[in-house]
């Protein structure tokens, strides 16, 4: 479906892209109880842009190195701190901590706040939705973060760090409270100023139920009980998931400060260098004959490989062993993926679909919601088509051994089918997510560490430090929490 995009939100982009410096910057303290005069409309647009820039740019560069889809070139160094597992409590400081909190949250909020005010339930949900989703990226990356207290202002200057499990509770109670909000009779107001849906109440109703769904999924391995009652409660109640063609994400134009923020920092501001190919991706895809390849690596443009697809292995260029090859010797990111009016999404229909699938395949949507081999199959039609390919290369992959769906093994190998292709339609997409879900699961199975890790041979990293405003300015900042240590649903043995 068309999306929309405003031109004003990229004034972000100064302060979102890359690792470059910005003097002023907003933390989780900054009062949001004398805002500007602004309205719904006019604030809910400024939230998600600034979500889109942090997904779509530091965390694209994280989640992508850390799932395998991307490494570091041989003729450059500029993200070998990813490849060692060197993150810092500075790295991920004011560009995402403080643009989550202070920017895209405290801006869901006030539209949220606001919109009951004005008496508008449906704007009111859009934006507890999307702090939801939003709040769930953050504790996703950090683990116990401060929430309920989080953007209270000067009321309180130190927001204390709650547990993760009672986050994600609190997360399942805003979403139900957003549903009963919805009313699809009546007009949100919100129109073009929302960049993802336009307004349509339908869509974020099932953009709201798929979220809900993986918030749940999420806890499949720390708490199955409380997941499986949930999803099973969805299905009783006729819970209806995004679809082909309903992916939720912002658009980008080639425009000065508005192209897709990996692009603008990648190839604009880095001539394209730094970032190529993992051999894990481009294995698997060859391996597996799927001519996604196409869409999310190009061909090596010169040497002994030129016109072919040629993969690194993972940070085997932050080693003494580096080859020091130019990054045009090997495979770079492809054009759906890094252009720059690449969208940025938050849902994709592909995610939702193999959401499903593993709700099923589980045996915890009570008898309800179709069979996984199908929703599977969807996942990776839904792929192809947000990749602008053609279905019936989708249909001909579904045919590949290793590919076509297979009930003979048990319930936790189907689940590994499922999602190791739901990590191939991360690849380059939702390189955070990709990451999150590597880490509940395991899977792909076939990652290995990097060849640069400092964590030792066994070792992913589990979550990002915390922010080193945070151990200055909050007095009830928790102390240093190591990134080998798993958030609290990384509990799979």
């Amino acid at each position: 479906m068309k999306k929309l995009y405003i031109k004003a939100i990229a004034i972000l982009v100064a302060c979102s892209l890359g690792f470059a410096a910005c003097d002023d910057y907003l933390d989780i303290n900054v009062d949001p109880n004398n805002p500007p005069t602004s309205t719904p409309a006019l604030t809910l647009p400024a939230g998600q842009g600034e979500l889109a820039y942090v997904l779509g740019n530091q965390f694209q560069f994280l989640g992508n190195f850390f799932a395998q889809h991307w490494t570091q070139a041989g003729a450059a160094n500029q993200y070998c701190d990813l490849e060692l597992y060197q993150i810092t409590s500075s790295d991920y400081d004011a560009r995402v901590w403080g643009e989550l909190y202070a920017g895209a949250l405290e801006d869901f909020k006030f539209v949220a706040d606001q919109a009951e005010e004005d008496g508008n339930p449906n704007a009111q949900a859009v934006g507890k939705i999307m702090q939801v989703y939003t709040m769930q990226v953050i504790t996703d990356a950090w683990g116990d973060v401060p929430y309920t207290s989080a953007l209270s202002g000067l009321e309180n200057q130190n927001p204390e760090y709650q547990p993760q499990q009672e986050i994600y509770d609190r997360l399942v109670m805003q979403l139900d409270s957003a549903l009963m909000l919805i009313d699809e009779g009546t007009d949100s107001g919100l129109g073009g100023a929302d960049l993802v849906y336009g307004g349509d109440m339908g869509l974020w109703r099932r953009f709201a139920n798929t979220l809900k769904l993986k918030v749940y999924l999420r806890q499949a391995y720390v708490r199955p009980d409380v997941a499986q009652s949930g999803i099973q409660a969805m299905y009783a109640d006729g819970a209806e998931f995004l679809q082909m063609g309903q992916t939720a994400d912002v658009e980008f134009a080639d425009q000065t400060q508005n192209r897709n923020p990996f692009y603008q920092t990648q190839v604009v501001f880095r001539g394209g260098v730094d970032v190529v190919a993992s051999n894990t991706s481009i294995s698997y895809l060859q391996q597996t004959g799927d001519p996604r390849i196409n869409a999310l690596y190009n061909p090596a443009e010169t040497g002994p490989d030129a016109g072919s697809f040629v993969g690194v292995e993972q940070g085997v260029e932050c080693t003494p062993e580096r080859s020091g090859n130019q990054s045009n010797t090997v495979s770079k990111p492809g054009p759906a993926v890094a252009s720059p009016t690449t969208a940025v999404p938050f849902i994709t229909a592909a995610e939702s679909y193999f959401l499903q699938a593993e709700a099923v395949a589980r045996g915890w949507t009570g008898g309800a919601g179709g069979n996984a081999g199908e929703l599977y199959a969807q996942g990776i039609r839904a792929s192809f088509d947000y990749l602008g390919l053609a279905p019936e290369q989708a249909e001909a992959l579904l045919q590949q051994e290793g590919v076509a769906y297979t009930t003979s093994g048990d319930v936790e190998a189907q689940v590994e089918q499922i999602l190791t292709q739901k990590w191939v339609s991360f690849n380059g997409v939702q390189g955070f997510e990709s990451w999150t879900e590597y880490r509940r699961t395991g899977y792909p199975s076939f990652i290995q560490p990097s060849a640069a890790s400092t964590l030792g041979t066994d070792l992913i990293p589990k979550r990002l430090v915390y922010p080193n405003t945070e151990a200055i300015r909050n007095q009830n900042y928790p102390g240093l929490v190591e990134i080998s240590e798993p958030v609290w649903w990384d509990k799979k043995d």
